[in-house]
């Protein structure tokens, strides 16, 4: 993965006609579902071919999940539902959750297919008891504004983080439930003079990923910065963050427990390797600044690019990425503001 345009692999056309909002795919790229604008729902197959095509509906599809221990099951938000579709037979949906006032922004799945968290615009979380078919709990109060994602803590079945247009990220148990701790953004992103560039848009949370081992937590903001936590104690802390992108960054995915692609409105795909960052660390206090780092006042931690290790230039902006792994090879689909999904192979992992 250089920093250069690459070639496209894969062009997945004939199934959306409006933008494509959301992806998801099995570990190894097998089955794809794409989600859109006027609730457009496709599933393919890896070499582009359309399998199934589910009629249009009265609202946007903005998330879809696949089952991680059945690829022939897949969520859909459609709205303020979340609809369970069985690629088996898709007549209809095999269930459908009507629990969400607002509209859904972001479903996530726990580790073992036990609960999935459906945030919305009115900062609500709900979680979803799968086993049960019944809403478990509902995270609120917290969040001010819009909740746009959230992200289940790897290894730790009762805790989730969620962000929002609050500017704030929000760590829950959800068993009691509780608001474990919470971080503003604002007071955190407290960057340097010269990079002014990056003070223009405030640090709205578009996207949380967690690193498999559960060591990192990391942070798409709106403010083009990408927050890193230390994610290996009870209580998480910021470590450091990663600056490459000129405008928002509207996806982060973990594909390995270091490695992260990150994709923004500037229309990079760009690719990191935090074990590079430790690398730094031994050498360099975290007050100092060597070229590839800048202290963040008041904090103990800086913003770096000196783990970016490739950078792609795609042709419009970012609203999903998605990673997968087939035959020792990587891909990452990519769902912009068109209606055509791109697969595109990036550096071997």
């Amino acid at each position: 993965m250089a920093d250069a345009d690459v070639e496209i692999l894969l062009k997945f056309e004939g199934g959306h006609t409006n933008t494509i909002l959301c992806v998801d795919s099995t570990p190894d790229g097998s089955k794809i579902v794409s989600g859109g604008e006027e609730g457009e729902i496709c599933i393919w197959a890896r070499n582009g071919n359309l399998l199934h095509r589910l009629p249009s509906q009265d609202h946007d599809c903005t998330s879809v999940t696949l089952s991680k221990s059945n690829s022939n099951i897949f969520y859909a938000a459609v709205g303020t539902t979340v609809k369970v579709f069985d690629d088996r037979d898709l007549q209809a949906a095999v269930e459908t959750y009507q629990f969400n006032e607002d509209e859904i922004n972001q479903l996530v799945l726990d580790e073992k297919d036990q609960y999935l968290a459906a945030c919305d615009d009115s900062g609500e979380i709900k979680i979803i008891s799968l086993q049960e078919k019944r809403l478990y709990k509902t995270l609120r109060r917290k969040h001010t504004n819009i909740c746009s994602t959230a992200c289940f803590r790897v290894r730790k079945p009762w805790e989730i983080f969620t962000g929002g247009m609050d500017c704030n990220l929000i760590h829950w148990d959800f068993s009691r439930p509780k608001c474990v701790n919470q971080f503003s953004m604002q007071e955190l992103q407290d960057a340097p003079s010269e990079l002014g560039v990056y003070m223009v848009n405030p640090p709205f949370l578009h996207h949380l990923s967690m690193s498999p081992d559960g060591k990192y937590l990391a942070c798409a903001l709106e403010n083009g910065f990408v927050s890193i936590f230390d994610a290996t104690k009870k209580q998480i802390s910021e470590l450091f963050t990663l600056h490459g992108h000129t405008q928002g960054v509207s996806q982060v995915t973990f594909i390995t427990e270091t490695k992260l692609i990150t994709g923004g409105n500037d229309c990079a795909i760009n690719a990191w390797d935090l074990a590079k960052m430790e690398e730094d660390n031994d050498q360099m206090p975290h007050n100092a600044t060597n070229g590839h780092a800048s202290p963040i006042h008041n904090r103990n931690s800086y913003i770096t690019d000196c783990c970016k290790i490739g950078e792609i230039h795609h042709e419009s902006k970012i609203n999903w990425l998605k990673y997968f792994a087939h035959e020792e090879r990587s891909f990452v689909l990519v769902a912009d503001q068109t209606s055509a999904l791109t697969m595109i192979p990036v550096f071997q992992m």
